[in-house]
């Protein structure tokens, strides 16, 4: 599963609630809550209309939407 805890740390950063991000990249809380939990993936689009509002770049969106998790 990937982590996901430098991505919630940039929506901090921007002064967003998770709600608000949500809503910002088109997408209802309970299912970005779910995306955070592993339940789902996040999908091309999605990924792309939050490295716009987040403003991350290009280079860096491995690490906040595909490194996995170290134990």
């Amino acid at each position: 599963m990937p982590d996901y805890s430098k991505l919630r740390g940039k929506i901090k950063e921007k002064n967003y609630s998770e709600k608000e991000f949500a809503n910002l990249i088109g997408m209802s809380a309970p299912t970005l809550s779910g995306k955070f939990k592993g339940i789902s993936f996040f999908n091309t689009e999605e990924i792309k209309r939050a490295v716009k509002v987040l403003e991350i770049p290009t280079k860096d969106i491995y690490m906040y939407f595909f490194e996995e998790k170290t134990e």
